[in-house]
């Protein structure tokens, strides 16, 4: 896990894989990504971002 100092940059190459994995997964599954990492960071943004796209709610 990640500290509060660490900051976590995903390449275009790395964006576009997790892009590619949420739209793979079930609305529940990409709600269960999002919650484990808080919601927060790259990963957390392209989630939501899914999330909205898909009008899932948590």
């Amino acid at each position: 896990m990640a500290s509060d100092d660490t900051t976590t940059v995903l390449d275009e190459a790395g964006t576009g894989a997790v892009k590619l994995m949420l739209s793979k997964l079930e609305d529940h599954d990409v709600t269960v990504v999002f919650e484990m990492v808080g919601g927060v960071g790259p990963i957390g943004d392209l989630a939501a971002e899914a999330m909205k796209n898909r009008n899932i709610d948590l």
